[in-house]
């Protein structure tokens, strides 16, 4: 072979029209014994047994004759959510699917921080310029400098500050100007601007109103919120309508992943303060469709002589009398796997579905009626809800209700601005925040570190012959913030038995910078069980996603996952240590 190819790469070298060409075909190809094929077509049984267990995975032994489904018919209750509670705040707020779920109710304000200021005055100039007022920027910036107040430790905002400092307005002092009129009673006053001018900057302002709501997504009132301080999660309410005589609303008041999903929600049978006369009952839709048999990996095949996929092998399941659901789902896939079908079933999103019924149609031509199992009050203790919403108030007769939530498929989540870990410390008996990321001048998080001694080394004895020193208390970090355990109010006459977690603060400490734990300004409790002792991790970042009619949307929101366990803080009170020398 290697001779071969030498001699065809040098007739290609030296004769133009010669190619070297190299076929390799390798191709196995039947060839019968006999031309006769009727022994062949006999289908001759050569192992009885094995026809008899065919038969058998058939259900051929039952002597069913029944039909295969040919059409199905779905009829649905359809009702679309337009009321939505945030908190516990009687007052509802309209709700369309033009805006995700998600961002409606994690969508907080944002705090006016240096880069926010900077980039309002950036995009500012850039509307001066187009509205051809750029003369009129050094007025502007005479009249709102940037001044804020930084923390020595904020090495990024410092840099930002220094580097922008008398180069760009303070455009967030612009804009509260602009919403209070104050911005174009000050324009009006100076004479310096032509009177023919001063409608340009009425446009400008409006221009700039506009691109700061498009660009950030927020509340419109300081109410419009869903956070639970006390438990660290997001609690809001969906009006579901009537179904029946009592209208019903969907909770969801332990929502803090991040990811809003149908199972996030419960059903609850209750009157809602604040309802209009008249409730959407909801619409009634019939939809048609030809079923599809249920397939799965592995699954034994239909056809007589056709052997199953290996990927599954139901003779090395474990059969031990502990692993009873083994046998269960050999059983299910030997003989009852081909009498199951699949329905799809249209939903546009923010729809709430209740199924009546299904009517089947058989190659026979019969008709049956296939009714929610819910109905029948015999088998409601072997029913069967893959999707079914937990019903608070209604256990005893639930319904067959299915949410489909608004929520994005898909987000991009920047770095924390804020994250605190709070942890359990059972050798001090309480609970600390500690502060891991605080919100930075620069428009991001800075990590804080902070590693002090618990005994302070610069200790100097009054007198050399001291062997031993009193401590009355060590020292934490400045970041860990405490939560005390505090009794719950109780009526007259009760003994306090609960406790919830209290916002403290150690002596000499200058208190939290996040804004997770400083929103609160006076008492702030959290409940006890809202940190186990795995703990919890609470941040803030900003989320970006694009919604189905095209338009982005920018939120700042928070989420709540796992912690790291238990800690030590090494707080110490009456310690009586050796004096190293």
């Amino acid at each position: 072979m290697p001779e071969l190819i030498a001699l065809a790469v040098f007739k290609t070298t030296e004769v133009s029209a010669l190619k070297a060409v190299i076929n390799n075909q390798n191709r196995l190809i039947g060839h019968p014994r006999t031309a006769e094929f009727e022994r062949s077509l006999r289908t001759e049984v050569r192992d009885p047994l094995w026809m008899l267990c065919r038969q058998w995975q058939f259900g051929e032994f039952q002597g069913e004759d029944a039909a295969t489904a040919f059409q199905a018919s779905i009829l649905g209750l359809h009702t679309q959510p337009n009321q939505l509670f945030l908190g516990s705040k009687p007052h509802a707020l309209p709700y369309s699917t033009e805006k995700p779920l998600e961002t409606v109710v994690e969508r907080e304000a944002l705090k006016p921080d240096l880069y926010l200021r900077v980039q309002l005055g950036r995009q500012l100039l850039k509307f001066l310029k187009q509205y051809g007022l750029k003369g009129y920027a050094p007025l502007i910036l005479q009249q709102y400098p940037l001044s804020v107040n930084l923390d020595e430790e904020d090495k990024e905002g410092i840099i930002l500050s220094v580097s922008v400092s008398g180069r760009l307005p303070d455009g967030y002092a612009v804009l509260m100007d602009m919403n209070a009129g104050v911005f174009h009673t000050w324009v009006s006053s100076q004479a310096s601007i032509p009177a023919e001018r001063r409608a340009a900057f009425q446009d400008l302002a409006n221009e700039l109103r506009l691109w700061y709501k498009r660009l950030y997504e927020q509340p419109q009132t300081s109410e419009e919120s869903a956070w639970s301080n006390n438990h660290l999660e997001y609690q809001f309410a969906l009006d579901a309508g009537t179904h029946g005589t009592t209208p019903s609303q969907w909770v969801a008041d332990q929502y803090a992943n991040g990811r809003l999903e149908w199972h996030a929600f419960d059903q609850q049978e209750k009157s809602i303060t604040g309802l209009p006369s008249t409730t959407p009952t909801g619409t009634e839709q019939l939809q048609t469709f030809i079923p599809t048999p249920l397939t799965f990996g592995g699954m034994p095949h239909p056809r007589l002589w056709q052997m199953e996929d290996n990927r599954v092998d139901f003779g090395k399941l474990d059969s031990a009398p502990t692993n009873l659901l083994n046998v269960l789902l050999a059983e299910y896939g030997l003989t009852y796997s081909n009498d199951w079908f699949i329905l799809p079933y249209l939903l546009k999103i923010n729809t709430i579905c209740e199924i009546k019924g299904i009517l089947v149609k058989d190659v026979f031509g019969l008709h049956f009626l296939v009714e929610p199992s819910l109905n029948d009050p015999e088998m409601n203790w072997q029913e069967f809800a893959f999707f079914h919403h937990t019903e608070r108030q209604n256990s005893t007769q639930p319904h067959n209700r299915f949410y489909l939530t608004p929520a994005v498929g898909k987000t991009q989540e920047g770095d924390p601005i804020e994250k605190v870990n709070f942890m359990r410390d059972e050798m001090a008996n309480m609970v600390w925040a500690i502060e891991n990321t605080v919100p930075s001048e620069a428009g991001n998080g800075r990590t804080i570190k902070l590693n002090e001694p618990r005994i302070p080394e610069n200790f100097t004895p009054a007198d050399d012959s001291a062997v031993i020193r009193y401590i009355l208390g060590s020292t934490v970090p400045d970041n860990w913030i405490p939560f005390i355990p505090v009794h719950k109010k109780v009526e007259a006459g009760q003994t306090p038995q609960e406790f919830r977690l209290q916002r403290a603060r150690l002596p000499q400490q200058p208190g939290p910078k996040s804004r997770l734990l400083s929103e609160v300004p006076g008492a702030y409790f959290i409940e006890e069980e809202e940190v186990p002792r795995a703990g919890v991790i609470v941040q803030r970042s900003f989320q970006r996603t694009r919604w189905l009619n095209g338009k982005t949307f920018l939120w700042l929101g928070r989420q709540k996952v796992t912690g790291r366990g238990e800690g030590w803080s090494g707080l110490m009170f009456d310690q009586i240590l050796p004096i190293e020398r």
